[in-house]
């Protein structure tokens, strides 16, 4: 008998959720195939043709919150109507929601990534790309309003950023403060900074100075940040958040 796409999926999901139960109580090294397979009720053959390793079933749920967190952006309604710093903080403090059940997991998540960053860094291409779609979704909007400029080396943006959210992850994996109260407080006044580095354009022509004095080996002259930080008046309303996207 044919399996449904959804019936599919719905497996999927259970292992994904089954390999954070058992990596989260034993550990990556110690955690199975097997294990996880009768965990989500499934045969123990049937799991390498959703996952061959358990490489990929640990990542493929980092790919699984990514896919959550676009999902729940979609889902506010005025999403769209917000300013660059509020979209960038919902953006993060979402993320930071849909890893929370999992907290314990991520921090085997990023040890196994230490361990073994050429795998990390393969398998998390398409979690990268997910966020990379988000990031240049609201640089885009936020450029058609008149809210920043374009900027050179614009398309470096979302890798950067990748570089922010996951030193934010690992801030908050080891924060002890009652309700992550410190991290709260880093979100709140790092995605401040960056709104107003973006809105004045000044990663891009920081990215592009750099550049030059790479290029040139010559530092001659630096436009002064008050310049740089010149904010354009926003002349439009953005468009609504993955509008039309799947």
């Amino acid at each position: 008998m044919k399996i449904s796409s959804k019936v599919k999926e719905q497996t999927r999901i259970r292992l994904l959720e089954a390999a954070v139960d058992v990596i989260t109580e034993k550990g990556f090294d110690k955690a199975s195939m097997r294990e996880i397979a009768k965990r989500a009720d499934v045969a123990d053959a049937t799991i390498y043709n959703y996952f061959s390793t358990k490489e990929k079933l640990l990542y493929g749920y980092c790919e699984h919150v990514q896919q959550q967190v676009m999902a729940e952006l979609k889902a506010i309604d005025d999403f769209h109507e917000y300013s660059l710093r509020d979209q960038l903080h919902t953006l993060v403090e979402m993320e930071l929601r849909m890893w929370l059940p999992a907290r314990e997991f991520l921090q085997q998540v990023f040890a196994h990534t230490y361990a073994a960053p050429s795998v990390g860094f393969e398998l998390l291409a398409e979690t990268k790309a997910l966020l990379k779609v988000m990031v240049v979704e609201l640089i885009d909007a936020s450029i058609e309003a008149g809210e920043m400029p374009e900027q050179p080396y614009q398309d470096l943006l979302p890798a950067l950023f990748w570089d922010y959210q996951s030193a934010i992850l690992a801030y908050w994996l080891k924060d002890t403060s009652d309700e992550f109260a410190q991290t709260t407080q880093l979100v709140d006044q790092s995605t401040e900074i960056i709104a107003q580095l973006l809105m004045g354009g000044v990663i891009g022509k920081t990215l592009d100075m750099f550049s030059f004095l790479f290029r040139t080996h010559v530092l001659n002259h630096m436009n002064s940040l008050d310049m740089f930080m010149q904010q354009p008046e926003i002349v439009a309303a953005k468009r609504r958040f993955m509008d039309g996207a799947k």
